[in-house]
């Protein structure tokens, strides 16, 4: 199996070379393993094949930068501590366009990891996908126990429906979780927008019977007297 990780180890050695050079060195090496494999790489060469554009000069070096720049754009996003959407869209349009510039290609669709999940019918839809993506990288939530009758309650969460939950609303990044309603069991999967609207996720239970002490039984009277 091709190791895609190699492109990228032999690229980063030899950035300095301008962009032609490179492309060069990638398509001969590119051609090189294609042989011992016994089938065309291209495609399939390096992570950053999934944003190649083929009609761009020096197409292999081109989405090697985006690919790289694209690393970036989350961390600038998540130091400025924006949660609006709106405000969001308006950075990111920004960005874009003069990134788009540089590279000469529209980057809409490769411009962030929060793209993959990006719905254009949105309204935002960058601010809302970069929103979504965080309480996805930020969603985690804990067993709560509770003992009742000696016995011990376990609430784990559901994971697939809460997950789910997480994606389809645009909550914040950090996420709060609500005291478990007795014989209910309910947790708030999250904080749903700014006004800290909470919803709550599905919780499945099982119970595991802890042991009691027993006592030790007194003698009978009887047996006192003897």
């Amino acid at each position: 199996m091709w190791n895609d990780t190699k492109p990228c180890k032999l690229i980063k050695a030899l950035e300095r070379l301008d962009s032609f050079s490179l492309q060069h060195i990638i398509d001969a090496d590119k051609f090189v393993e294609g042989e011992k494999l016994g089938y065309d790489l291209c495609g399939t060469y390096a992570p950053f094949c999934k944003v190649c554009s083929k009609w761009v000069d020096n197409p292999c070096v081109t989405a090697y930068r985006i690919n790289e720049r694209m690393s970036e754009v989350c961390p600038l996003l998540d130091a400025t501590g924006l949660d609006d959407a709106r405000i969001i869209q308006a950075v990111t349009d920004v960005d874009k366009y003069f990134a788009s510039q540089d590279f000469g290609m529209d980057l809409c669709g490769r411009y962030a990891p929060f793209c993959a999940i990006c719905d254009k019918t949105q309204p935002f839809p960058c601010g809302q996908a970069y929103l979504r993506l965080k309480a996805v990288e930020g969603f985690s939530t804990k067993a709560l126990t509770a003992q009742e009758g000696g016995q011990l309650v376990i609430n784990i969460p559901r994971w697939d429906d809460a997950l789910t939950q997480a994606l389809e609303e645009a909550v914040s990044a950090e996420v709060e979780t609500l005291p478990v309603v007795q014989n209910g069991g309910a947790l708030a999967a999250a904080s749903a927008t700014t006004d800290q609207i909470t919803a709550t996720a599905p919780r499945r239970g099982f119970r595991i019977g802890t042991a009691r002490r027993r006592r030790p039984q007194q003698p009978a009277e009887n047996e006192k007297a003897d």
